[in-house]
């Protein structure tokens, strides 16, 4: 978790939001809205996150961990949970029943909702929570 008393509030430039939106929607990509149309519906995923996180200019903010005596100069205090929460729907429960690929019911599990462990840290990082080499690092793929 950054430190709420010296984080420090930026706006990304856009290879910075690009690298976010593709790692987000890496494993997207195996789903049907994606298969059909890559483009837009990465587009529809940036314009829930402007929706969802932007400021009234429609930008994004992210913060850098600085450092102060609260962290220890770390710019980091405290922990925050990344979380994935996998409910079995009876579409689901289908495809274990027909020993489907581990991809395709990854794939129906994201059609139905579901966030990643990646998937929910970035959104964290979004709201400020936390950095993205903090996702990274415990996001090992």
């Amino acid at each position: 978790r950054l430190c709420v008393k010296c984080k420090q509030p930026y706006t990304p430039e856009a290879a910075e939001i690009k690298s976010l939106l593709n790692e987000y929607c890496e494993e997207l990509m195996n789903t049907s809205s994606f298969k059909k149309d890559a483009k837009s519906s990465v587009e529809a995923v940036y314009k829930d996150w402007v929706k969802n996180y932007g400021n009234e200019k429609g930008q994004l903010t992210l913060y850098k961990a600085v450092g102060c005596e609260a962290c220890g100069g770390s710019g980091m205090k405290g922990r925050l949970g990344l979380h994935e929460l996998l409910t079995a729907s009876d579409r689901l429960k289908k495809a274990i029943q027909e020993h489907a690929r581990v991809a395709e019911m990854l794939a129906i599990c994201l059609e139905e909702g579901m966030r990643t462990l990646k998937q929910d840290g970035i959104e964290k990082v979004l709201m400020g929570l936390t950095h993205i080499k903090e996702v990274r690092t415990v996001c090992i793929k």
